[in-house]
């Protein structure tokens, strides 16, 4: 056989034969790739972890600097990983990875903070994560200045902005109707919007009075309904109506100027009524009641030995369990509720 001015031997249908194979092989290769196991059996058995895993990287199963935290209703795991700018998904059974969504395009380099990747499902250092109803996933998109709303495969659905736009957002919170709670952190205000985005209603102003807010971060929705708020430069959780009136507060005795890595989020036990909060800088995560008494501190392993380095998100399951994200160390645990 002849194409052109070249003889074609069997020798040549062969070679294509054999690299047409490596590629089929190799495609299978990577679809068929094991999952990696992200969750393992702790370290220090008997103590406060029930599982832990992660480790510094981009690849699946790895982290950079993960933040936010969120298990859905079927005990699967989201993780903001803030700093690869992308939602990992994990098996809450097998503590496998499931796959990743998300992602961030940066022309030219520069500060991820400066800059847009406003795509839909794009984003940029995501920090808050809450499960809405239906099992959506709504992830705070910080640096992109919005929320993105995902079904359980990753793929956007809707996207929540602010007619005044917000500023460096870190967290959010929804009810069971859909109703979502954002934590404007750089304008020292709560945004509430309707199932559909729309925008309801407004409150805070900077101060260090009761109502007022400075650097809101973590939320936190109890039973009722009232939103749980770490204010965190005046240094203590203030409670309100979901309308936005004041009901009262406490101060967090860890939470400080000093802190550096002081980025508090928050996570209420709605069946046993314990509100967990994290202490980045102190390695601590404290459980409250929702009137404010601490019950316990954790921060202890089996050897008395410090167990974080730099606590952050926390959520937890329709079982009591506690999860935690550690952003300087890339990991995430799973740990006894304290009922």
């Amino acid at each position: 056989m002849r194409i052109g001015d070249r003889e074609i031997t069997k020798k040549d249908f062969v070679a294509v034969g054999l690299i047409f194979g490596v590629v089929i092989m190799g495609v299978w290769a990577m679809v068929n790739k094991p999952k990696p196991v992200v969750l393992h059996p702790p370290t220090q058995p008997g103590g406060l972890i029930l599982q832990e895993g992660g480790e510094a990287g981009g690849r699946p199963g790895q982290f950079q600097y993960p933040r936010g935290i969120a298990v859905d209703s079927q005990g699967d795991i989201y993780v903001a990983d803030s700093r690869n700018h992308r939602i990992q998904k994990i098996d809450g059974k097998s503590g496998k990875f499931i796959k990743d969504f998300g992602g961030f395009f940066n022309v030219g380099g520069g500060d991820a903070k400066k800059l847009q990747t406003v795509s839909p499902g794009k984003l940029n250092e995501p920090n808050g994560i809450a499960i809405g109803p239906d099992d959506m996933v709504y992830v705070m998109d910080t640096w992109n200045g919005r929320v993105q709303v995902f079904n359980s495969n990753g793929r956007v659905k809707k996207i929540i902005s602010n007619d005044d736009s917000f500023w460096g957002p870190r967290e959010i919170a929804v009810d069971p109707s859909g109703i979502s709670y954002v934590a404007d952190t750089g304008k020292h205000r709560i945004v509430k919007f309707g199932p559909k985005g729309e925008k309801l209603t407004v409150w805070g102003v900077k101060g260090e009075k009761a109502g007022q807010l400075n650097e809101p971060i973590g939320l936190a929705l109890d039973q009722a309904g009232n939103l749980y708020v770490a204010d965190r430069l005046n240094f203590r959780i203030q409670v309100f109506t979901s309308e936005g009136q004041y009901l009262r507060q406490w101060k967090v005795d860890g939470w400080s100027k000093e802190q550096v890595d002081m980025e508090p989020h928050l996570a209420l036990d709605k069946v046993h009524s314990l509100l967990y909060a994290t202490d980045g800088r102190g390695r601590k995560v404290y459980c409250h009641n929702l009137d404010g008494k601490l019950l316990a501190t954790l921060d202890k392993g089996s050897t008395g030995n410090s167990l974080f380095v730099v606590p952050t998100g926390i959520a937890v399951d329709k079982e009591g369990n506690v999860y935690l994200t550690d952003a300087a160390a890339a990991k995430i645990y799973k740990l006894k509720g304290q009922f």
